[in-house]
């Protein structure tokens, strides 16, 4: 299944059901190109009986981002969850909870447009 866009409302569905990532794992980031970033959650997923699944963000049109190395991706603390936002010119990721104001998180990344892919658990 290909990544599916993502609208303010979709969006807001989402992060309610997964519980906004909170206690999940980041399982890898991506950089496909310097304007196109992925990054794979495990989290779970309140309309499958809180069974464990994969979300897979990829922010499009990237003009900023705060980003980590592969060896300190997996001890970021989870317990806050994400901040993810949308308008009609910017998308934002961001770990924590930090509405509004995500470039200041730990990690961020903002860009136009923002897709999201639900996969099989990567235990």
């Amino acid at each position: 299944m290909p990544v599916k866009p993502l609208n303010p409302s979709s969006l807001k569905a989402l992060l309610e059901r997964i519980e906004f990532a909170r206690g999940g794992e980041i399982r890898s980031l991506t950089p496909h190109s310097p304007t196109s970033i992925e990054i794979r959650f495990s989290v779970q997923d309140s309309a499958r009986g809180y069974d464990w699944i994969d979300v897979l963000f990829r922010v499009d049109g990237v003009n900023d981002a705060k980003l980590v190395s592969d060896n300190v991706l997996r001890s970021l603390d989870m317990s806050e969850g994400i901040t993810a936002e949308l308008t009609a010119n910017t998308a934002a990721l961001a770990l924590g909870s930090y509405p509004g104001r995500v470039s200041d998180a730990p990690f961020y990344i903002i860009g136009t447009t923002m897709g999201v892919e639900e996969l099989p658990f990567s235990g």
